[in-house]
């Protein structure tokens, strides 16, 4: 599922979380004013917020991108997901704003989380973020939020989360945490969090990453997940 982080700076070592603390992408400029970006990865389990979603099996992931220089930007990502109320594939579609003011980067929008071929099962949410470079990190701390609708039994849904980038100097490697807390529609005062490590191996973008919760189950106790991106 989607974070802003995640879907336009491959699903590396976040996905599902993030929503978040990867390396940026290659760009390409001049497509409609603005600038177009894809990337994909595989890795061994799909974890959105602590909880896998394809059962602890491999996933493979991508998306595309465009952005313009005024900071409006608009995308799409997939994943393959275990079987969801019939539905096998979970598709995000989003558009937002970012920009910087004083040093402080800023980014707002909203996604579309659709699972095609599933019954009552897509839903909305809209989110937000502040963020930070102190030059030895960058520092994010955000929200999303899910409007109560009937696909989520009429409740609504609250995701805080915060996270830190660490980039050790004058390597291709990166350390980075995330702890986030979840109540409503999808958990009931769930925390999760990320310990994990990026590496860019000639234009590979290599992650670890261990993920846990406090709730007690198969899908969202402990795990180390593995992943292999590409950006272009």
């Amino acid at each position: 599922m989607f974070t802003r982080t995640k879907a336009l700076f491959t699903t590396v070592l976040f996905a599902g979380t993030l929503s978040a603390a990867l390396p940026a992408q290659a760009e390409e400029t001049g497509f409609l004013g603005g600038e177009l970006s894809a990337n994909i990865a595989i890795l061994n389990d799909y974890r959105f917020r602590g909880v896998s979603l394809n059962g602890g099996d491999y996933a493979l992931q991508g998306g595309i991108d465009w952005s313009h220089e005024s900071g409006f930007y608009v995308g799409t990502w997939a994943s393959n997901i275990s079987d969801f109320n019939g539905s096998t594939m979970e598709t995000d579609y989003y558009a937002g704003y970012a920009g910087e003011v004083n040093g402080m980067s800023y980014d707002v929008g909203g996604v579309l989380y659709a699972y095609p071929g599933g019954t009552n099962t897509d839903y909305f949410e809209v989110y937000g973020s502040v963020g930070m470079d102190l030059g030895f990190a960058a520092v994010t701390l955000g929200s999303n939020y899910a409007f109560s609708s009937d696909n989520l039994a009429n409740e609504d849904n609250l995701y805080i989360y915060t996270k830190g980038d660490i980039v050790i100097p004058d390597t291709q490697l990166s350390l980075n945490l995330h702890l986030g807390y979840e109540n409503g529609a999808f958990a009931n005062k769930k925390w999760d969090w990320i310990v994990g490590a990026s590496y860019n191996f000639q234009g590979l973008d290599l992650g670890i990453s261990y993920i846990d919760t406090n709730i007690v189950g198969e899908a969202s106790d402990a795990t180390v997940v593995f992943s292999v991106g590409v950006s272009f």
